[in-house]
């Protein structure tokens, strides 16, 4: 049977569409459980961070999905029993926008079709639109248990959810109260501090003057003067405030106050933790619309006046000003204290003001009764987690930040008004004939009651509230491994006890958690809080949190700056392959990511140069060998190569199990190329020619190639694929994908020491003579005569045995191992030195001007920024990213400036 022939052209997109459907078709992604025993110690699982059902693939998540999949496929191949869950969140206000936009567009209101029809109507949406992001993760090529895919509101994990809230609620942990909370006026729902981004706007400080009550004054005035970035609140004031400790106010004890427009009197309070510095030291005290005024409306039992609906327009208290928007109302009210002579002064204020995280919109403190979780008992068990060392984060700096969240955090809200979400599992009485809702506390339940347990009224409705989606997601490790259907998870984990079951007790903890930084409070600590509640254990034992992905010029990617980079389309353009391969190697232990594409475009040559390297060992192979079994009789170059390939191996093994996936992917680039490319297969050009090492030459191109097809797999697992399958031996199942992990060849090894050093000599003149040439330009094709004097006779004895191959890799014609007569350009080498015959290949006394003149300008660029560096006010005033480029130029003219010299001293010979 004659063997298949590799194509010419490598084609990524023909080999994504070929092995994905046979990977997953085959169950090569999923986990054998027929007749299988699973171990905690021969178990690594993952579960993915759910994404949005709404999203499509970004570069984040391109980066995120590639290092778990090169972890599990890395595990994979060391014999472990690997899961990796897939699933996608619900996005509770995402998902909503998304369904009432569409309505829109057919001029309808989720109002208008109720509840029911409007979640029916989500559902049918993510059947027909919600799938897009998995299909986008299989074009990347990750390697998930599909058949274990999961959905935030499935039924199982919609039943998990229920039951948890039902125990927090049962343990005092869950509780319904009246409280200052964060609202989006845009949503129309609260949010949870975290969902809060403070950014610092350009505003107004408004100085305005309050009319104090008659028979008071201040400083001969009858009005108090009170600083405001807010005049639409006033109409919402219940006290104006100064410290205790104000002396410039001590007069005003007892003394009232008016507030503009509604005429209504309110006290002068005096409350410790007014700032004297802020503005005039006076400030208005505005309890039902700002924190800090709700604390000490508290303290001083004042009335808590909301004078804003839910959509940020001003209600029936605001008298004119009912039905602006807070914006109108800010100008309106802005312009009549104007009028009436109310405003002292208007000044610049810059100054932070909490936007929502999903919509943008500016939050509106607001008290409302809402659902919330005691956190304090959860975080204490999270941060004991991380402390024990249960729990381990990569890069370690970001457990501080951790520690400092958790202290300073505070009880969670956990409800939304929204319809898409899960529904809180608490019911209230409504009353019938015979009960007129007397029943005041929620029933909760996980599923609904026959009736109320308080007054037997069947007359029961419930909350209309759904919960905060990061509820659902805090569950994920454990809910994701517990069975589908809720009969079975009521079986594993029976009243009050950890949950268990085969998958459960296996693999979990999970191994690691691959996330970036941004959400380490809104989802891993929730997770951390959660797993060592109700599993007792934490939920996975390392986190690895990766950084952002800037551009070019170290700006963070977003629409507005037009900077976003479309990972789809540049996996069509380059191939998957590469795109995975450039995302880690651009990732820096702890650093921000910079695209860099001229980077992605050196990795697509990559991908060419290991499908060329195939396709000249295939046609340098007889039609009918076999790789034996025995190792035959191997050359020093063979054994130099095979210890080389040792090195890699244990060296991307370290570097993935160390989480330095740019050091793995450099590791094996240099090898495949430099090692393996550059220089063996430039040897074994000159061995195949040898009877007596050809043997010995092909069984090393196959076991090297073979086994730095294995390393490669992990990251471009495509590829990989597809040129093992050309190998001789491969039989039509033995898949790369289940293949074993290299190990280290101990008796190469052993024999490596007797000619490694030798060898590296003979590459390190080649490395050399290469430099040379391509420093003063000589042609590639030119065969130039060399002189080498080594001290060590040894040396020269192994390279006059080796010199078929000095001469191949060093495009060398005459080689002599004596002095020589003549002008020649000498180079100076470990051992002794290297002349080469090039009078007839260049102007030795050009080349020397070309280079003086190349190091002047060096010079002049290097004092440049140097002298920028130097400077105070640039190295004090200046971005930090900045300096550090200037700093990396001084590097780059020292190290360029440093090759000249010495090719100016080869060439004064």
């Amino acid at each position: 049977m004659a063997r298949r022939e590799l194509d010419k052209v490598y084609n990524p997109k023909g080999l994504q569409e070929k092995w994905y459907p046979r990977w997953e078709k085959g169950g090569y992604f999923e986990l054998k459980e027929e007749n299988k025993k699973f171990t905690p110690a021969n178990s690594y699982s993952i579960v993915i961070p759910p994404p949005n059902v709404t999203g499509s693939l970004h570069l984040g998540h391109a980066l995120n999905h590639t290092l778990q999949d090169i972890l599990i496929r890395f595990e994979r191949m060391r014999g472990k029993d690997t899961l990796w869950v897939p699933g996608t969140d619900h996005a509770g206000i995402a998902t909503q926008n998304v369904v009432e936009r569409l309505l829109a567009k057919e001029g309808l209101r989720r109002e208008d079709l109720g509840r029911e029809k409007f979640e029916e109507r989500v559902w049918q949406w993510k059947a027909e639109s919600g799938g897009m992001i998995t299909h986008q993760m299989r074009k990347l090529g990750e390697s998930v248990a599909w058949q274990r895919e999961r959905f935030t509101m499935d039924e199982g994990l919609s039943h998990i959810v229920r039951r948890v809230f039902v125990e927090l609620y049962k343990e005092g942990l869950i509780y319904r109260g009246e409280r200052m909370i964060n609202w989006c006026p845009k949503d129309k729902t609260a949010l949870s501090n975290i969902e809060v981004e403070h950014k610092e706007i350009n505003g107004n400080l408004y100085y305005v003057r309050y009319p104090l009550a008659k028979g008071f004054s201040h400083e001969g005035k009858p009005y108090l003067v009170v600083a405001t970035t807010r005049p639409e609140t006033i109409l919402g004031d219940e006290a104006l405030a100064v410290h205790v400790a104000d002396e410039r106010y001590a007069h005003l004890k007892g003394a009232r106050a008016v507030v503009p427009f509604i005429e209504k009197e309110i006290p002068i309070i005096f409350d410790s933790a007014v700032d004297k510095e802020f503005g005039t030291g006076v400030v208005k005290i505005t309890p039902a619309h700002d924190f800090n005024d709700f604390e000490t409306g508290q303290r001083h039992k004042l009335p808590m006046t909301n004078v804003m609906t839910e959509s940020g327009h001003i209600n029936e208290h605001g008298g004119i000003y009912t039905g602006l928007s807070r914006e109108e109302c800010r100008k309106k009210i802005t312009a009549d204290l104007e009028a009436k002579a109310l405003i002292e002064k208007i000044d610049a204020h810059k100054h932070s003001v909490g936007h929502s995280y999903r919509s943008g919109a500016v939050v509106e403190p607001r008290l409302s009764l809402q659902w919330f979780i005691d956190i304090k008992p959860l975080a204490d068990k999270a941060t004991h987690a991380v402390k024990s060392g249960a729990t381990e984060f990569y890069p370690k700096r970001w457990e501080n930040l951790f520690f400092d969240w958790m202290d300073k955090i505070e009880d969670w809200c956990i409800s939304r008004q929204l319809w898409w979400g899960h529904q809180i599992p608490a019911w209230y009485c409504v009353g019938d004939d015979h009960c007129k809702r007397e029943c005041k506390e929620p029933i909760v339940a996980v599923e609904k009651p026959d009736a109320c347990p308080h007054c037997g009224c069947k007359n029961l409705e419930q909350d209309t509230d759904v919960l905060d989606t990061w509820f659902s997601s805090a569950l994920w490790p454990f809910s994701t491994l517990l069975p589908k259907e809720p009969a079975e998870i009521d079986k594993a984990w029976q009243g009050g006890k950890v949950p268990t079951s085969a998958i459960l007790d296996n693999f979990y903890p999970t191994s690691t958690l691959v996330t970036g930084f941004d959400i380490i409070f809104f989802w891993v600590s929730r997770m951390l809080m959660m797993g060592m509640h109700f599993m007792k254990k934490a939920p996975f034992k390392k986190v690895l949190i990766h950084s952002l992905v800037r551009d070019a010029n170290r700006q963070k990617m977003s629409k507005s700056k037009g900077n976003v980079v479309n990972p789809l389309e540049k996996m069509d353009e380059y191939g998957t392959d590469a795109f995975r391969f450039f995302i880690i190697s651009i990732m820096p232990d702890g650093k921000d990511i910079i695209y860099d594409e001229s980077r992605l475009k050196g990795y697509q040559a990559f991908c060419n140069k290991i499908w060329n390297t195939a396709r000249y060992i295939l046609m340098n192979t007889p039609e009918d060998y076999r790789i034996p079994k025995d190792v035959p009789t191997l050359s020093a170059m063979d054994v130099y190569v095979l210890e080389e390939l040792n090195a890699a191996i244990e060296k991307c093994e370290k570097a993935i199990e160390g989480f330095h996936f740019a050091e793995y992917a450099l590791t094996i680039y240099d090898f495949l190329w430099k090692t393996f490319c550059d220089q063996y297969i430039e040897m074994s050009k000159v061995a195949l020619r040898n009877e007596a090492i050809k043997e010995g030459t092909l069984y090393t191109l196959y076991t090297v190639f073979a086994a730095a097809l294995k390393i490669l797999h992990p990251v471009m697992p495509f590829i990989t694929e597809e040129l093992h399958s050309f190998l001789p031996d491969t039989k039509e199942n033995d898949l790369l994908i289940i293949a074993p992990w290299p190990k280290v060849d101990g008796e190469i090894r052993k024999g490596a020491h007797k000619t490694q050093h030798a060898t590296e000599a003979l590459l390190a003149v080649v490395a050399k003579i290469r430099q040379v040439r391509a420093e003063l330009s000589v042609e590639p094709g030119a065969k130039i005569t060399a002189y080498l004097t080594l001290t060590d006779s040894a040396l020269v004895a192994f390279f006059q045995e080796h010199l078929p191959f000095l001469q191949s890799l060093a495009r060398l014609g005459d080689v002599h191992f004596t002095e020589p007569k003549g002008k020649m350009i000498r180079a100076v080498i470990k051992g002794g030195n290297v002349y080469l015959d090039l009078a007839s290949n260049i102007d030795i006394e050009r080349e020397k001007a070309r280079i003086e003149k190349e190091i002047q300008t060096l010079e002049k660029g290097r004092m440049a920024s140097e002298s920028k560096l130097a400077s105070p006010q640039f190295a004090e005033r200046a971005p930090k990213e900045l300096v550090d480029a200037e700093k990396a130029k001084v590097t780059e003219y020292n190290t360029r400036l440093d090759a000249l010299a010495q090719m100016l001293n080869t060439l004064k010979g």
